[in-house]
């Protein structure tokens, strides 16, 4: 399956929350952390050649998730699959072996990106979308809107995207993860890496 997937920094989330109201009658849920471990493998392309693998905890669960090299230039739209590893009370030692795992297979741990989520999920254009709004300290808060499609439905899916986009009022798309931005704002010294 492919996400296809717009992203954009907002600066006002009361207003944002409010056109999304209007828009489909309903708000973002309630607020969730979300803690991602990225890694990396030059050899493997893993960031460099645009792949990105992790692991997520969400509450006690945990998913691991590869995301292809991007696909088109006016959205994030990348392959993407994504599976459960462990739903459990010890998460923790759960995360760590995982982690100790993906090491054995010859990946490294390349940062931690933790971020407050909360998600909305509506139909649009007949399409299933899922928008959400995060927050990651010291970096901003961003809307992401996104929605899966085979590949014989890109163009509608990215259509139905960008238009949903414009009626949101969202115009400028940030085309960097959150793996990108925490390694350059660490890099420039503004965040510290939160482990």
């Amino acid at each position: 399956m492919l996400e296809v997937e717009v992203k954009f920094r907002i600066e006002d989330p009361a207003a944002f929350e409010s056109r999304v109201a209007s828009l489909f009658g309903s708000t973002f849920g309630e607020p969730a952390v979300e803690s991602d471990v990225f890694f990396r493998n030059a050899d493997a392309g893993f960031p460099e050649a645009g792949k990105s693998l992790r692991i997520r905890r969400r509450g006690n669960e945990l998913m691991t998730t590869f995301k292809g090299p991007l696909l088109d230039a006016s959205t994030k739209t990348r392959e993407e699959l994504e599976l459960p590893l462990a739903t459990c009370g010890d998460v923790e030692s759960a995360a760590a072996n995982w982690t100790r795992f993906f090491e054995r297979l010859g990946f490294q741990s390349a940062a931690r990106v933790v971020k407050t989520r909360r998600r909305l999920r509506f139909r649009y254009e007949g399409r299933e979308f899922e928008a959400t709004l995060d927050v990651l300290k010291g970096l901003g808060t961003f809307a992401e809107l996104e929605t899966m499609a085979e590949e014989s439905e890109f163009e509608s899916a990215r259509g139905a995207t960008l238009a949903l986009a414009t009626a949101l009022g969202l115009s400028e798309p940030v085309k960097s993860s959150y793996l990108a931005m925490a390694l350059a704002a660490q890099t420039s010294g503004e965040v510290e890496e939160e482990r």
